[in-house]
């Protein structure tokens, strides 16, 4: 009988650019993989759903996700400023059309998203990703390693990262647990998910 094989846990450095921005880069996109896990076949019905233990449905935490990369890579790594008028951060227009809502609502609430698809989710992390990916390919590691105002505070492009792979990671966990409490008040089961 053959061993079975086992998987290679190992972080693959992506993107043209020095290992450690690579490695660095790697480490968002394994969140994001396993965020896109979670939402995987979800329900317009159960992205929508507001659960009455948390705040957030998953649409709401899926926006703010896409929303405060924007935030952190326009405002913190590239020193921009916020619209103030549309209430998110400066930012080109096709990253600014993915951002139909403000970063956040007067009392600092999530702003909340309903009867946006699945498919619009996801359209508006991928560009958003991508966005941030070209402009962290492009760095050298002095750029990458460069304190840069940020509220107050100095922070990195590499320690950004690092919190928006950790902020993504606590967001996906508020993801499942509202798709669970969701499903089961709906009376959706694990095969109807698609």
């Amino acid at each position: 009988m053959d061993a079975p094989e086992l998987r290679r846990a190992v972080v693959e450095p992506v993107g043209r650019c020095p290992p450690e921005i690579g490695a660095s880069l790697w480490t968002l996109q394994e969140a994001r993989r396993r965020t896109l896990g979670y939402v995987q076949g979800i329900s317009q019905e159960v992205l929508d759903w507001d659960p009455p233990d948390q705040r957030y449905s998953a649409a709401t935490l899926l926006y703010h996700i896409a929303v405060f990369e924007v935030d952190w890579l326009y405002i913190d790594i590239l020193g921009g400023k916020d619209d103030e008028e549309r209430r998110i951060p400066e930012c080109p227009p096709g990253i600014a059309e993915q951002l139909p809502y403000p970063i956040l609502m007067d009392d600092g609430s999530y702003t909340p998203v309903r009867g946006e698809p699945l498919a619009v989710h996801l359209e508006r992390l991928s560009v958003i990703r991508q966005a941030f990916a070209d402009v962290l390919t492009g760095m050298s590691m002095e750029d990458f390693r460069t304190l840069r105002p940020s509220g107050d505070d100095l922070v990195t492009p590499e320690w950004v990262i690092e919190h928006l792979a950790q902020h993504e990671a606590e967001h996906r966990g508020q993801i499942w647990e509202a798709r669970v409490a969701g499903e089961a008040a709906l009376g959706i089961t694990a095969s109807d998910r698609g």
